[in-house]
């Protein structure tokens, strides 16, 4: 699973037209569009990325856009029919039936899942404490999925042989609740963050068809698809529309082959349109749904990594509700700001090397820039003017900043702070000052830029310039460490 930061991307290709300050201020771009164009645009700046899909669902409008190429140099961009494996995200329908099911009264987050299932189980339990219907839904059932079946260990690798993936397609439910009885928990379930993947939602899956009596996808259709009328969004493909599923690829722009999902993929089987995803976001967001309101609850606070989870889903700040999912050959989230009365999806037909931080990173900026709204992220521009016009960039960021301060935000410092360290990162030390001394002069008040053009300036070997802006942001904040820490570093090098 990936997990969601915000990460300091680092770009060294330049592309697109010289920034015209006139055409910035007499263009008038919608929020969410100019958000989408952007963030696509700079996450195309690596070649390993050569198709992004962005969904965005605000104040009852839907946005999709589809960029760059799914197959390298075929120019084929992808389109509203691109079925695209969702992977992980489909536990977010298994938490909305689950949801259903405790507010029906068919079960408890608290009940003993062996109450649920034939047989004695008494391998499920550690410390005499068995695993609940919330340990399942939290990641915390102490379950391994690469212990818990061999075969089923298999469908991960992107090396599957042919005959491996036979012996995947005919795993069965017997075969499940075979390797369940076999398996040995050694940690006490409920306790800490485990990611299970696949396995622990089968088990909920065989509870949910239990107590209603019908399949998981009898259900899926009966209180999703059907309500929000998703008619492409299906666990299986069918031969005429197979034409339409996004080739995957891996490291290497290595084409890898859509997952092999047996059982009844309620962990990560289902596939979608971006369309599809938008018309689920909407219905999520109806007002006063008691499932939402259900699936919201905090049931478990994993305190190494600092996250808040629901039924499935990662709980934010605000009631935002995230989750993600992630093939041999894809990454994808879907986020939920119910604040905003807004969601989206985006996703890569690509998974290598830097698919996580570059999917985390255009997901936290496009939560942003719908927080956001209306006023646009003037990152994208102030960062096109330092590159594309580096002698007069300054001027531009003014004559920007004083005739479109309602239009775009330069409220916020982590603006010109994440441009100063992308120069850093590419070792553009003077530029980077540049930028930094901007922040300073713009933010006097606060501890941080000073930190950051200390550091900038200690990269640079100013020495006294950077003790001085040091010295300066422990003054704004005595508890800043880093300052500390880098005081006493400055005048160690000093007295040598």
């Amino acid at each position: 699973m990936i997990r969601f930061l915000f990460i300091s991307i680092l770009i060294t290709v330049v592309i697109g037209c010289k920034t015209n300050p006139d055409a910035v201020l007499t263009e008038k771009i919608n929020p969410i569009e100019y958000s989408m164009d952007n963030n696509a645009k700079l996450i195309l700046e690596y070649p390993e990325i050569s198709s992004i899909s962005i969904g965005i669902y605000k104040d009852g409008k839907k946005y999709t856009k589809y960029y760059g190429e799914i197959d390298k140099g075929k120019g084929n961009k992808a389109n509203d029919k691109s079925i695209f494996e969702i992977a992980s995200v489909t536990k977010t329908f298994t938490a909305y039936l689950t949801a259903q099911a405790v507010l029906d009264g068919k079960l408890k987050l608290d009940d003993d899942i062996r109450k649920y299932i034939e047989g004695s189980y008494t391998n499920l339990e550690f410390n005499n404490r068995p695993i609940f219907i919330k340990d399942i839904l939290t990641h915390t059932t102490g379950i391994e999925r690469k212990q818990f079946s061999e075969i089923l260990a298999k469908m991960f690798s992107i090396d599957v042989t042919n005959e491996e993936r036979k012996e995947i397609k005919e795993y069965g439910t017997a075969d499940f609740v075979d390797d369940l009885k076999k398996y040995q928990l050694e940690v006490t379930p409920g306790e800490k963050y485990n990611y299970s993947g696949f396995v622990a939602p089968e088990i909920l899956a065989l509870i949910l068809e239990q107590v209603y009596q019908t399949t998981y996808n009898e259900l899926l259709e009966e209180f999703i698809l059907k309500e929000a009328q998703m008619s492409q969004t299906l666990m299986n493909v069918n031969l005429e529309d197979k034409k339409y599923v996004l080739n995957g690829y891996t490291t290497n722009n290595r084409l890898v082959e859509p997952m092999q999902m047996p059982l009844t993929g309620a962990g990560g089987g289902l596939k979608s349109t971006v369309p599809d995803l938008l018309k689920y976001i909407e219905f999520l967001l109806e007002k006063d749904n008691p499932v939402v309101k259900e699936m919201q609850k905090p049931l478990f606070f994993d305190e190494e990594e600092g996250d808040q989870y629901g039924y499935f889903w990662m709980l934010g700040d605000d009631n935002i509700m995230m989750h993600n999912g992630g093939t041999g050959g894809s990454v994808n989230w879907l986020i939920l700001i119910p604040e905003s009365n807004s969601g989206f999806t985006v996703s890569f037909n690509y998974n290598g090397d830097m698919a996580n931080d570059l999917i985390n990173y255009i997901a936290s900026s496009i939560v942003d820039d719908i927080i956001n709204y209306p006023q646009k992220n003037a990152y994208f521009i102030v960062r096109d003017a330092i590159r594309e016009n580096p002698d007069n960039w300054k001027k531009i960021y003014k004559k920007i900043k004083e005739e479109t301060k309602e239009e775009y935000d330069f409220d916020d410092p982590n603006m010109l702070n994440s441009l100063g360290y992308e120069l850093m990162g590419q070792d553009k030390i003077e530029e980077a000052i540049e930028v930094l001394e901007l922040l300073v002069s713009e933010f006097p008040e606060l501890s941080n830029p000073y930190d950051s053009l200390g550091e900038a300036y200690f990269m640079n070997k100013q020495y006294d310039l950077s003790l001085v802006n040091y010295k300066k942001s422990l003054e704004l904040n005595p508890k800043n460490d880093n300052a500390v820490e880098m005081i006493e570093k400055i005048k160690t090098i000093k007295k040598n």
